[in-house]
């Protein structure tokens, strides 16, 4: 038994929510009946947005962690064409599982693995909503896992049918907006935009749209896909939001393996809030792949796997950046 780490539940406006604790520092919730969303993450401070939750029961997916699957972000015109067939999804962004109820599998806590949930979710229980529309059965599985400070996300996707299937996975975290602050993203590309959607150029980073030492988040307007991210020798990325009045940092940590692209969106207001994303492939992915641009569509075979890792945590800030303007 550990006093260091504890998981515990209760109802919230009849949802069922679980808690993960680590002392008296760190603390996450998780609605697994609101589409296994993570609302609320603090270490100290909060790191997400925070949001009342009768507010974010009504609208589960515009809070928190939202989880995208089998695509993140937009498909054009909600058609995409794989291997010689045509589809009509609806709806056609961020995919089917981020507003559906997700089952919890289990949950402990110890010093060794520190507090954890694992919840899945079946596109066979949706044979209408889903796989009437996205004819490909699939299975996931997510371990939220607080630990040392981290809140770690563990995904494993599995094709449960018969035949390929095209595969995108991306989380959606409303991060808390500093009053005053810098983004860092460490990406030497970004895909170029028509409508919102890649026309299949990436373009170099130029002017406000070169992360690498930080951009002021006074003023910031972005809901742009990064690429070509920099990693260490390990392939592990660190995107950086910094907060100068706390003089800390929230970082994002992954793979560049699993998430070669990054979108970064700032909510208009009143919300205070900025979105850094890592996905494993850009906005209507499914049809660049189509056209023969790479745009790293996951082509997972019938009984395969494949599996996404992710790291949130703050720091002291080591970062320093000028002075950031505000009202």
């Amino acid at each position: 038994m550990t006093h260091r780490y504890k998981v515990a539940s209760i109802l919230r406006e009849d949802v069922e929510v679980f808690s993960l604790s680590e002392g008296d520092f760190a603390f996450a919730e998780i609605a697994p009946m609101l589409g296994n969303n993570c609302f609320s993450f603090s270490l100290r401070e909060p790191v997400l947005e925070t949001v009342e939750f009768p507010e974010f029961a009504k609208r589960p997916t515009s809070y928190g962690i939202p989880l995208l699957f089998p695509f993140p972000n937009r498909i054009r015109d909600g058609r995409f064409s794989f291997q010689g067939e045509t589809f009509t999804v609806d709806p056609p962004r961020h995919g089917f599982v981020r507003d559906k109820p997700w089952v919890v599998v289990g949950n402990g806590a110890s010093d060794e693995d520190g507090a954890w949930l694992t919840s899945s979710f079946d596109a066979a229980f949706y044979p209408e909503q889903i796989l009437r529309q996205f004819p490909f059965p699939f299975k996931l599985e997510v371990t939220y896992r607080l630990r040392d400070g981290r809140l770690e996300m563990e995904t494993t996707v599995r094709n449960a049918g018969d035949r390929e299937m095209p595969v995108g996975f991306g989380i959606h975290p409303y991060f808390r907006k500093p009053n005053k602050g810098f983004v860092h993203v460490p990406a030497n590309g970004r895909w170029e935009l028509s409508d919102s959607l890649p026309t299949g150029k990436i373009l170099p980073v130029e002017g406000g749209y070169d992360l690498h030492h930080g951009q002021s988040l006074y003023d910031l307007n972005l809901d742009d896909i990064f690429t070509l991210i920099e990693s260490d020798r390990n392939g592990i990325a660190r995107c950086v939001l910094e907060d100068q009045d706390h003089a800390t940092e929230t970082v994002v940590e992954f793979p560049t393996k699993q998430f070669p692209h990054v979108v970064v969106y700032t909510p208009p207001a009143p919300r205070q809030a900025i979105c850094i994303e890592p996905n494993s492939c850009p906005t209507d992915a499914f049809n660049l792949q189509q056209r023969g641009v790479n745009s790293n569509l996951i082509v997972l075979a019938a009984g395969g796997e494949v599996r996404f890792n992710l790291s949130i945590y703050t720091r002291p800030s080591v970062i320093v950046s000028p002075a950031t303007e505000t009202n």
